[in-house]
């Protein structure tokens, strides 16, 4: 695993030595080029001050300081006039004479020489520098002026270590908190002072952790409902089999097999519904793609005929109207047979269950209307509670189903309602979803 701080520290490291390198080749070169414009300069002015009486020798050594006598060898200050032979602050040492004003660069001895001539009506003066000296005398003087910049460069390297410790400081603080919890442990993690840049990371990971914390904490509500709610069925079944075992008249025995048989029936619709919730918490959403609304709710119709019929209720629908929208088929599948479902368990024997999918504008509305007994006005809110059964009821239900309607309906951004007829003669469920 790549470090963070190591990368930015090796980055950062190397650009400003590469900065630095560059900054001095400059600086090198800039002020090799000033000392040999000085040397340039210092050489003119040599040669605009000799005149007829001036002494060579002193003026070669005023050329130089005190701690470069030794170079005064490799300069020669030379002046021709008209009725003298050529003077020269090295008599032993002759240059050849030039015969027109400016710098050039001959060769002589072996040596690269820098000259500057001046030509006077009457004289020529001529004033000569060593290639090797003015090179070794630029050089030295621009390694001077890049000795802060290579002081400079390590010291850069100790900064980088320093500021990118500080500013990635917040974000080990982040680290100790994460790895220093247990497992249990929700709380959010420390987002102060963290860079502007992990903040929303690290917003992430609290919105996170705030959502485990909710779904185990409906996780854990779940278990312990589901576990009171398989109780009592449990506890019956346990009950009817002793009483079974107690019968010994025939007719005794098959009325204690029915119980049983309901008994039975109601314990596996609670668990069935049960694994359904569960499973559908669980189960990560894909995908939506486009869905014949009206097929999905025929679909639904057709499983549950069976149960209708054998109630003697007449279940159809009375409006299809054609609808695409844009949902999971499998979790409307879901909601449609749950509210169906549920309408047939409470309309009495003989009774009507009337199914519309209508188009509302920019809403598809599926409605499902019994004539069962409704429910009261002040309970229709709790409705969609997990494991809530209205009292008075003759039917016994799991509570679950009406739950995982609303659990879907949230998912697909659909809204469900429930409300009693008008007349008071059943209750009517509308599931609105979007077709945009």
């Amino acid at each position: 695993m790549n470090s963070l701080k190591k990368q930015l520290i090796i980055l950062l490291v190397g650009l400003l030595s590469i900065v630095g390198m560059l900054a001095g080749g400059i600086s090198y070169m800039l002020a090799k080029n000033d000392a040999g414009e000085l040397l340039d300069h210092q050489m003119r002015e040599v040669a605009r001050s000799i005149d007829e009486g001036s002494q060579l020798p002193a003026m070669q050594a005023r050329f130089f300081s005190e701690t470069e006598q030794e170079r005064e060898s490799d300069f020669v200050i030379q002046a021709w006039y008209e009725s003298e032979p050529v003077r020269s602050s090295r008599p032993d040492f002759i240059l050849p004479r030039e015969n027109k004003t400016g710098f050039t660069d001959p060769t002589m001895h072996g040596k690269k020489w820098r000259t500057y001539t001046i030509v006077y009506p009457d004289r020529t003066v001529q004033v000569s520098l060593s290639g090797g000296v003015r090179q070794e005398i630029a050089t030295a003087a621009a390694l001077r002026s890049i000795l802060p910049i290579a002081g400079l460069i390590p010291l850069s390297w100790i900064l980088v270590a320093v500021v990118v410790g500080r500013i990635l400081k917040p974000l080990d603080a982040v680290t100790a908190a994460a790895t220093q919890r247990d497992a249990s442990s929700l709380d959010p993690l420390p987002a102060d002072n963290v860079p502007q840049e992990v903040a929303p990371l690290i917003a992430e990971m609290n919105a996170l952790l705030l959502r485990l914390g909710d779904a185990l904490e409906s996780q854990r509500q779940f278990v312990s409902n589901a576990a009171h709610e398989l109780r009592t069925p449990l506890a019956a079944l346990q009950l009817q089999i002793e009483n079974l075992s107690l019968c010994q008249a025939r007719q005794d025995m098959d009325a204690r097999i029915g119980e049983l048989k309901a008994g039975v029936h109601r314990a596996s619709h609670l668990v069935n519904q049960l694994l359904r919730m569960a499973r559908f918490e669980a189960e990560n959403t894909s995908a939506k793609h486009n869905i014949d609304l009206g097929q999905i709710v025929k679909n639904c119709i057709g499983n549950l005929i069976p149960l209708a019929e054998k109630k003697g209720i007449d279940l159809g629908m009375v409006r299809d109207e054609e609808i695409v929208i844009q949902a999971h088929s499998d979790a409307l599948r879901i909601l449609f047979d749950n509210l169906i479902d549920n309408a047939i368990r409470y309309t009495p024997s003989g009774g009507r269950i009337d199914i519309s999918v209508i188009s509302a504008g920019e809403k598809a509305l599926v409605e499902i209307a019994d004539n069962g007994p409704g429910i009261p006005e002040h309970l229709l809110p709790r409705v969609f509670d997990r494991f809530f059964r209205a009292s008075g009821q003759v039917i016994e239900g799991s509570g679950i189903g009406l739950a995982i309607v609303k659990a879907i309906a949230d998912r697909e951004s659909a809204e469900v309602t429930l409300s009693n007829r008008p007349d008071g003669t059943g209750l009517i469920a509308k599931v609105a979803l979007s077709m945009s």
